[in-house]
């Protein structure tokens, strides 16, 4: 039933609504329904889960259970992609929590500056001198000594990884520092942005690539949206603990499944920086070649013409412009001495066809 219903809105809204986009909305709103009838806000109540599904002669009601649920997941679609927006680390001034955005960018700042610290600390450690012959006590304590800080400058790594080396590019959330930090290292070697550059680069990506980089962005939006939605549950399933019995867990529960799907989405994260970082190493010089520039020989032509091509795309970007936009040619511009370079069978430049 839920499915046709799907069917109908792909074909009501276009391809871009599906079952995995509301699927988050419809499970909060029937958490809370299924809460709501089987009386676990009462909590001198027991708990009645027969009055939850209908009848089996009341088919109307299932109907509109399903509807209601689908409905309520579609209205609630736009404002769990906000949340999910703050989950990315996007706070601004005049979002609920923007005025802890520093205090959070700072905090992980600090955490940032600690591993550093730590695993400089670590790698900087003396190696012992060789005391000669030791008894299998003292090598066995030597080993887990050394195993020890190995798994300290291991963790230490992990951390630093996550984060991007600029104070400037640091995010309030752990999740935004790490799709900043892919979208820093995927382009900074080049001299590209990547928020300019990949989406005049994307049409020339092979397929291949495109549908992994689409699908790790599926998954990470799927991750986020579900820590939203147990975070939701969490909140609406608090009451329950005042019951003092089995359903109050539901809430701790609740929390666990959202803080296992944020290291979910924290995981896809970094995967997709290998993958966007893949994405500017195989295919850097299309761009060159969408705008008809003639191909860098040389490491240092590239890194010129990327950081040329980086300005002029920033332009369009007006908190990002530090001067008035210029024509591409225009008389001192960084790219009015670029040669062009078009193919052998440009359409532009072919004869029509008869």
């Amino acid at each position: 039933m839920l499915g046709d219903l799907v069917k109908a809105g792909t074909k009501t809204f276009g391809g871009s609504f599906g079952l995995l986009n509301v699927l988050p909305g419809v499970v909060v709103v029937t958490v809370i329904t299924v809460m709501v009838r089987a009386g676990l806000y009462d909590p001198q109540a027991p708990a009645d889960f027969r009055a939850v599904a209908p009848g089996g002669d009341d088919a109307s009601t299932a109907v509109l259970l399903a509807f209601g649920a689908l409905l309520g997941g579609v209205l609630l679609r736009p404002f769990e992609v906000r949340l999910v927006q703050l989950l990315e680390g996007y706070w601004t001034a005049a979002a609920p929590v923007g005025g802890v955005r520093a205090l959070s960018a700072e905090r992980h700042r600090r955490r940032r500056n600690n591993a550093w610290l730590e695993r400089s600390s670590v790698e900087r450690r003396p190696t012992p001198p060789d005391a000669g012959p030791l008894s299998l006590r003292e090598e066995a304590d030597r080993q887990r000594a050394q195993a020890r800080v190995e798994r300290i400058r291991e963790q230490a790594g992990f951390r630093v990884r996550d984060y991007p080396e600029r104070d400037v590019d640091i995010m309030p959330t752990l999740l935004g520092n790490i799709l900043r930090n892919a979208e820093y290292l995927a382009g900074h070697r080049y001299g590209l942005d990547v928020r300019v550059a990949y989406p005049r680069m994307f049409p020339t990506v092979s397929a291949p690539m495109q549908l992994a980089v689409r699908r790790q962005l599926d998954l990470i939006t799927a991750s986020a949206s579900l820590t939203v939605c147990f975070g939701l549950i969490t909140l609406a399933s608090l009451p329950l603990v005042l019951r003092l019995d089995v359903w109050s867990l539901t809430a701790p529960a609740a929390a666990l499944m959202a803080a296992v799907a944020h290291r979910g989405a924290a995981a896809a994260s970094r995967e997709h920086k290998h993958l966007l970082m893949a994405v500017f190493d195989v295919h850097r010089f299309d761009l060159a070649a969408a705008f008809r520039y003639k191909p860098p020989l040389t490491a240092a032509d590239e890194l010129a013409l990327h950081r040329q091509l980086n300005s002029f795309m920033l332009d369009s970007e007006p908190e990002s412009a530090p001067r008035p936009t210029r024509a591409l040619g225009s008389p001192g511009g960084d790219l009015a001495d670029q040669e062009f370079e078009h193919p052998q069978e440009c359409r532009c430049c072919s004869p029509r066809l008869q």
